[in-house]
Parts: C-alpha cells; structure tokens; sequence
C-alpha cells in the first residue's frame, strides 16, 4: 500500500524543484517537464496549492507559494555549516565583490548549502539547493580531493560528463588535480562548470578534523584569475574561522 504515497510524494518534489528550477510554468510545460499526464498535473498542483506549497498566477502559470519560505527558513536553521559560515561568506563577499558559496556532500552530489550573491554575476549554474557532481567546481574538486572513499567511487566511474571542454572527465586528470589541490590548498575552476566563470575553493573542516564540506569564490574569470592568491588566502582564512565554529 504505501508504493502510491512515495509516488505522489516523488512527483511532488519533481514539481517543486522543477519550479525552482525554472520559475512560473503552464501546466503543459510542467507535465513535459516531470514527464506526467496533465490532468496528473492539475490535481497535484490543486494540493499543493491547498497547502501554500504553489500558487497559480492569473495567466495560469504555477510558481513556489510562500509556504516554501517558511520551510525553507527552517531548513537553514537546522543545518550546522550554515549557521557557522554565514559572517565569513558576507566578510568574504564584501571584500572581493564575488559571489561566495557553502557546499557539502549530500548522497554523491554536492549540495550548495548557503551562498551570498556576487556584484556581477547572476546567471550561475549553481544556486541554493542545487548541485553539481563531484568532479565538476571549484566546491566540488575541492571536497573530492579530500574524500578518499568519495574520489574512488567518482573514479570508477570515468570518463565522466563534460559541462564544457574544461570539465576535468577522466580518472587521470581528476588523480593529478587532486594531487594539486591537497599541495597548494585550494582548488581552481576555470570554465569548468560555465563559459565565462571561474572559481576558488578550499575544504572546510570542523575542529575534529572532519570533512564537512567547501567554501569558494565565483565570479567571471577575469575578475578572479589575477586575483586567486589574494582569494586563495581570504578562503584559507574564512575556513579557519568556520571550523572554530563546528
């Protein structure tokens, strides 16, 4: 009996995330977009409209209600690295002008956690609760260089998919990047996720020395390239202090 719940649940979160994705959608798109009979569209969209979940605008297309905000909210509330990153990420924003991230690994994606938006750039590809594999970012190469377990597995799986020509793929490239990043202490993203956009990252332990997730800068290449030491060391400093705090 409980298979037809966990469906109506799975097909609810594709529709919530698919409007988090893309912003207000007709029901026609919603269906071709979650792969769902629109008629299966309109009954979900009624219940969670009931709830606050969505609300349907008066040209007829659906778009997060305001009870997402509330859950959300509390989502950040509960989880650790939010609270203890936060003053850093601003400081950090504040400095460079850049647009800051918080990550960390959730089921082999890594997860954005938390972020605080650049000056210049608005069309990321990451955004809170969205995420990227861990071969693909500055946030995400690196966690991989310092998740042993995480790196065999992503290893293993090579060649792996290519966001752009950059995007490092095989099981050699992804060894000596790793290698790279444990010796200098940061990662490098250079167009690896999007044309045009380059980013910093470093590890973020907690004061056991456990690995928790990442920290990065991102912004358009050429504003980051000739600054990657000068943010490199601003990253290494925010970690620190973030780790006090786990």
């Amino acid at each position: 009996m409980p298979a037809k719940p966990i469906k109506v649940m799975a097909n609810s979160a594709d529709l919530l995330n698919a409007l988090a994705d893309t912003g207000p959608m007709s029901v026609a798109d919603i269906a071709d977009a979650i792969s769902m009979p629109r008629p299966s569209v309109y009954r979900l969209l009624d219940a969670l409209a009931h709830v606050g979940l969505v609300t349907v605008r008066e040209d007829g297309r659906a778009q997060l209600g305001t009870g997402i905000l509330h859950l959300a909210t509390a989502a950040l509330k509960g989880i650790p690295e939010v609270g203890a990153a936060r003053s850093a990420m601003q400081r950090l924003n504040d400095v460079t002008g850049q647009t800051v991230y918080l990550c960390s690994l959730r089921d082999r994606r890594v997860v954005c956690l938390d972020w605080v938006e650049g000056t210049k750039v608005t069309l990321m590809l990451l955004k809170p609760g969205g995420s990227l594999p861990p071969h693909a970012g500055a946030t995400s190469r690196a966690i991989l260089a310092y998740d042993n377990s995480l790196r065999n597995r992503v290893l293993e799986a090579a060649p792996l998919q290519e966001f752009t020509p950059q995007t490092l793929t095989s099981a050699e490239q992804l060894e000596a990047d790793a290698a790279l990043i444990r010796e200098r202490g940061f990662s490098l993203s250079d167009e690896d996720v999007t044309f045009g956009v380059a980013a910093l990252g470093v590890p973020l332990f907690d004061s056991n020395g456990v690995l928790r997730g990442a920290l990065s800068v991102a912004g358009l290449r050429d504003d980051v390239l000739p600054h990657q030491n000068e943010y490199a060391d601003l990253l290494r400093e925010a970690a620190q202090e973030v780790s006090a705090k786990l």
